[in-house]
């Protein structure tokens, strides 16, 4: 199970940098974020991992706790859990004036990212 969350949490890191690597994206969030004043790369790297640890570890709980195993039921675990990052990422535009397609956009990061840590949970533990 240890494998399994490692393995997932560096795949969701690894698919997060590549999509926000990637050059007009980079260049979309730079022009509509406000990254925090004087928080080092490292330091958000280090969150984006940390996350994404959480993440894999509440899906392998779920998985668990339900007896379900296999990346397919791993993968439709994730897809489910992707509705709370867009529920959420709605409300900011609602609420706080985020740009619709800034917050697609991390809206999508984040439900790739949960059906990727499930299919790899699944496969793996």
């Amino acid at each position: 199970m240890i494998l399994a969350i490692a393995a997932a949490t560096v795949a969701s890191f690894v698919w997060s940098a590549a999509l926000y690597g990637t050059p007009p994206v980079a260049a979309y969030v730079q022009r509509h974020s406000t990254p925090r004043p004087g928080m080092p790369v490292a330091a958000q790297m280090a969150a984006v991992l940390a996350r994404s640890l959480v993440a894999a570890c509440l899906i392998a709980g779920l998985m668990h706790a339900a007896g379900w195993s296999g990346l397919g039921a791993g993968a439709l675990l994730g897809l489910a859990l992707g509705a709370l990052p867009t529920a959420i990422l709605t409300g900011a535009v609602v609420h706080e004036g985020i740009p619709v397609p800034l917050a697609a956009l991390h809206s999508l990061d984040w439900v790739v990212k949960l059906a990727v840590i499930g299919a790899l949970v699944g496969a793996l533990a």
